[in-house]
């Protein structure tokens, strides 16, 4: 239930975020022709899309810096058991050996 509703909510965002650029596009499209808006408005939208941008940016970025401290560890803890056979091995070959 909460993962669904996060998908949900993230789908929302992106959505509205989707929005804004093209109604920003569609203004500074107006104010090239000769249209509405004006020069500071169009600078504050584009750093407003910016910066949502950034944080979005970030978010990916933290994700993909635990999955890769998952698959880290998951490398360790593979060498850790390789190291762990390879020593039982040499115990049991030495056990034969006597």
């Amino acid at each position: 239930m909460v993962k669904n509703l996060r998908d949900t909510a993230i789908a929302l965002f992106r959505i509205v975020f989707l929005i804004i650029i093209v109604y920003v596009a569609y203004q500074v499209l107006r104010a090239i022709i000769g249209g509405t808006w004006a020069t500071e408005n169009i600078i504050i939208a584009g750093m407003g899309i910016i910066l949502g941008g950034m944080f979005v940016i970030v978010g990916f970025l933290i994700n993909q810096g635990k999955t890769m401290g998952m698959l880290e560890e998951r490398t360790r803890n593979i060498g850790l058991s390789l190291s762990n056979l390879g020593r039982d091995f040499k115990e049991y070959i030495f056990e034969q050996r006597e």
